[in-house]
């Protein structure tokens, strides 16, 4: 009996060990499967982040891709339409360019100058004269040629002469205000006098001739103007057949629009955005503010825009720039309706996150006319957008509207062939008084959001 208890009692404690064993190897197991799954899910995340990276560098290198294939577009364009004018303008505009080059050359010499300049107006886009370009500058040297890409303002000598019609000498640049001291400094040259000749055409002054002499020459007196005048006639004759040959002048870098298309702007921003950072985190704020520009732009691609810019919490759309839109002008403003409604529907999903995010709004500013399409910024980093006149006068109606709501503002030159198609309303008050400047009148397209 004894012995029966004792194996028992052996049974009892291998019995007990063995479930510690399995209790043991469970536990051991049960660690192992968490370690493994904690391994596993870690390896996911790291894959989801290369993933994710890979994604992200793949986005950045087609929008790299775009943004230098729509460079290339543009420079492209420019050179099919330079090789058109090249054509169409021949050698003609070329060959006088040089006659007058050696025209300026030998009245220098004759009046003993050793410096000079023809000048021709530069005009705004409402044909007003916003200064003076170089049409030809002697000598030709390397720092004389980086001032052709300068425009000389009105207020210079040479700008008082052209707006006055009347010729001086100014005996001693140095002790003048109105002497333009910029080009001295990029031509590196030194005048002590200068002498002033208006061109003059049918009564009207189409340019300046000025002559220069450097510092330790004798100076210009108000009797040297008759005989530089005299030379300069047939100088004047020829600055008239150049600048009024349209094309020539594009070939020579005078024209005021050069290499220009019709198109429209559109320039949209969020009012009040920054209640989205001030009730939102500032991650889920870009979530928001990244889902606007989505879906603003999406609305507007539908109807033929291209994206040329963000700008802060806005962004520029061009119509018929450089896709072609036979009727940019109702693009451009059915866009924008469209953009009107679809921000009510993104706003008011955004009322979940924030009640206060009731009160932002998107203010759309549009404007037709002439758009040069450029290569802009530093030499090394550039940005094919658009410059022109219409740019400015969209985001003054922009900036223009009410904050209070959503609402489209559009200038003259658009609203003018939609009239009859699209709900337009001539505004008021203060839209117009801070518009002014840039627009005859401003109208509101379509409802309100």
């Amino acid at each position: 009996m004894d012995d029966l208890k004792t194996i028992l009692g052996v049974a009892g404690g291998i019995i007990a060990i063995v479930v510690v064993l399995v209790g043991i190897g469970r536990s051991y197991y049960k660690n192992q499967e968490l370690v493994d799954r904690a391994k596993i899910l870690d390896e996911n995340r790291e894959l989801s982040a290369k993933l994710r990276d890979t994604a992200r560098a793949h986005d950045e290198a087609l929008k790299d891709a775009t943004g230098k294939l729509a460079a290339c577009e543009a420079q492209r364009d420019a050179l099919q339409d330079k090789i058109a004018l090249i054509g169409r303008a021949g050698g003609a505009a070329l060959a006088m360019k040089s006659a007058l080059d050696g025209d300026l050359q030998k009245i220098m010499r004759m009046s003993k100058a050793s410096g000079g300049s023809i000048y021709v107006p530069v005009l705004g886009p409402r044909g007003n004269v916003r200064g003076l370009a170089f049409l030809c500058i002697e000598p030709f040297t390397a720092e004389n040629q980086k001032l052709r890409r300068q425009i000389i303002p009105l207020r210079s000598h040479a700008g008082r002469c052209f707006t006055s019609g009347v010729s001086e000498a100014i005996p001693e640049v140095a002790v003048s205000k109105d002497h333009f001291r910029e080009a001295d400094q990029i031509a590196r040259y030194r005048p002590s006098s200068t002498l002033n000749v208006a061109l003059q055409r049918e009564g009207e002054t189409i340019g300046v001739l000025q002559l220069l002499r450097r510092q330790g020459e004798a100076s210009f007196v108000q009797a040297d103007i008759a005989g530089a005048a005299a030379m300069a006639e047939d100088v004047a004759r020829q600055v008239f057949e150049v600048t009024r040959d349209v094309d020539g002048a594009k070939l020579l870098g005078l024209a005021p629009d050069d290499f220009t298309i019709e198109g429209t702007v559109l320039i949209f921003d969020l009012t009040r955005s920054s209640i989205l950072f001030e009730e939102l985190s500032s991650n889920h704020a870009l979530v928001l503010l990244n889902e606007f520009f989505e879906r603003m732009c999406e609305v507007g691609f539908k109807h033929g825009a291209t994206l040329d810019t963000y700008m802060g919490d806005g962004a520029l759309l061009r119509f018929n720039v450089p896709r072609q839109l036979p009727e940019h002008e109702r693009a451009a403003a059915e866009a924008a309706i469209d953009m009107v409604e679809e921000f009510g529907r993104v706003r008011e999903r955004w009322l979940a996150f924030s009640p206060l995010l009731a009160a932002t709004h998107v203010r759309i500013g549009l404007a037709t006319g002439p758009l040069l399409r450029a290569n802009l910024g530093h030499s090394q980093v550039q940005h094919a957008t658009i410059l022109g006149h219409p740019v400015s006068v969209a985001a003054a109606l922009c900036d223009a509207a009410p904050r209070d709501r959503s609402v489209v503002l559009a200038a003259e030159e658009t609203v003018q062939p939609i009239r009859n198609r699209l709900p337009v309303t001539a505004t008021d008050g203060p839209i117009n008084t801070k518009a002014g400047r840039f627009t005859a009148a401003a109208y509101e397209v379509g409802g309100t959001g």
